[in-house]
């Protein structure tokens, strides 16, 4: 019997289509029948994004805004919007124009929950607005340097958002963030600052934070050099359930390991904590440091792990007891394992492979000498989907040749749940294709296929702003 698309069930139909990730294949799955169109263009429209790195990305938001302003069924669909690319050199009538496709585009996103518009100078006052009228709006990261372009306190107006991100905000944002916090602290559940070296926040700052920030669940603070433990003390120390997930980099030399660690202890503000992020400086007594952090986490259901120096080099090297003492402690539950722009040996990231039984994700830094030494100990962790290696450079490279083999050496010798490898800035999908020898025997062939997820990788994530 010949079977055809339309004999597939239709409750079958949203399951399919849940794993496809690419929107240019949804978008073919939209052409194939009525049937599929209907589940197809829903999952299409849901997220919608347009990074600076794509093809025509600027022209694209034109057309982007020039259908959802013109065709409220299709704006309905979306729940994410991230713009980060926009057009900005346009004649003064034609931005105007662009301006209006947008805020009209944007008012016809009824299900709009999350939005992201971190293009710098392109965020403007009628921007805020529109996405003010949003009714099922929570979460928001924005470009935070206003430089005349929106008015910071309609910022005030979001009062029920569960998420805020700002990207290098500026002294007006700085001035009205605790009004803004006080009036949608009590739905605010995650608060991310980046910058890259701003003496705009600091501890004054976090601390006339921290009394509207009592329900928050995740901290991130990168890049401010004014910020200490006494900051960050406070907000641990006045949050009421603890946080789930901290981090801390980038901060100032002057941050006390030490009398943080008594602040967390004597509030159990990390009774909750899965994840922490961290980045030490080169000048920090590691040994301190270590031990430190050692009892900072040993009493959170920790998952996540990602620690980096600030300054890239193979000198910062930190004792194999302290990632010995951390898998002990956590090998049963950690998913995530990230250790980056520092040393570890071959004997503690063996330890690390073979003991954390539910390890998925995997970054680390060696040298290209090293690197089957390296991939070897991958072998001892049965669980892993994600590595990611990076490299000390080394003179004389040719890297954008050599980095698919190494990403292939690695691959060839890890567990067959690997689907996904980097090598310093590439990243791939792994697939494994199966063959046949001369004696009629089966065995599969890992082969490296393009990243296709929207998503920027993880690992791209954990040394943000350094």
């Amino acid at each position: 019997m010949t079977l055809s698309f339309d004999d597939i069930p239709l409750e079958l139909l949203p399951i399919i289509f849940d794993s496809i990730v690419r929107a240019q294949h949804l978008a073919f799955l939209c052409l194939v029948n009525k049937s599929f169109n209907e589940f197809a263009i829903q999952r299409l429209y849901r997220r919608v994004y347009i990074y600076a790195w794509h093809t025509k990305a600027k022209s694209k938001v034109v057309l982007l805004f020039q259908t959802l302003s013109n065709c409220p069924r299709l704006a309905r669909y979306v729940s994410r919007l991230e713009i980060r690319a926009f057009p900005k050199a346009l004649p003064s009538s034609s931005y105007s124009d662009l301006l209006d496709l947008c805020t009209r585009g944007i008012r016809n996103c009824v299900n709009l929950r999350s939005c992201a518009w971190t293009r710098d100078g392109s965020l403007e006052s009628v921007i805020l607005l529109a996405l003010q009228q949003c009714p099922q709006l929570e979460e928001l990261e924005i470009n935070g340097k206003d430089s005349g372009y929106y008015d910071p306190n309609i910022l005030t107006r979001f009062s029920k958002l569960a998420r805020i991100s700002l990207i290098m905000p500026s002294a007006q944002v700085i001035e009205i963030l605790p009004s803004w916090i006080s009036a949608t602290g009590p739905t605010l559940r995650n608060l991310t600052m980046i910058c890259q070296t701003s003496s705009l926040i600091t501890d004054t700052l976090l601390e006339s934070l921290a009394p509207s920030m009592t329900e928050l669940d995740q901290l991130s603070i990168i890049g401010c050099p004014k910020v200490t433990h006494r900051g960050i003390g406070e907000i641990v120390s006045t949050n009421h359930n603890g946080l789930t997930s901290i981090g801390l980099e980038r901060l100032s030399p002057a941050f006390d390991m030490t009398s943080f660690n008594r602040i967390c202890k004597e509030h159990r503000a990390f009774r909750r904590l899965r994840s922490i992020t961290l980045a030490v400086h080169i000048e920090t007594p590691f040994q301190t440091w270590t031990d430190d952090v050692t009892e900072l986490l040993s009493t959170a259901p920790l998952e996540i792990l990602q620690v980096y120096a600030m300054t890239p080099t193979a000198k910062v090297v930190v004792p194999d007891n302290f990632w010995k003492t951390i898998v002990t402690m956590h090998g049963s539950r950690l998913k995530r394992f990230s250790i980056d722009r520092m040393t570890i040996s071959l004997g503690a990231l063996r330890d690390i492979c073979s003991r954390c039984s539910v390890l998925e994700q995997l970054f680390v830094v060696t040298t290209r000498h090293n690197l089957d030494d390296v991939s070897s100990c991958f072998a001892a962790a049965r669980n892993l989907r994600a590595i990611h290696v990076n490299f000390y450079h080394e003179l004389n490279e040719t890297q954008e040749r050599s980095m698919m083999n190494d990403a292939l050496r690695i691959v060839r010798q890890c567990p067959a749940t690997v689907t996904q490898i980097g090598c310093d800035t590439r990243v791939w999908n792994v697939r494994r294709e199966v063959r046949m020898n001369d004696r009629a025997e089966l065995y599969t062939l890992p082969t490296l296929t393009r990243y296709e997820n929207p998503d920027i990788p993880e690992q791209f994530l954990v040394a943000r702003g350094a």
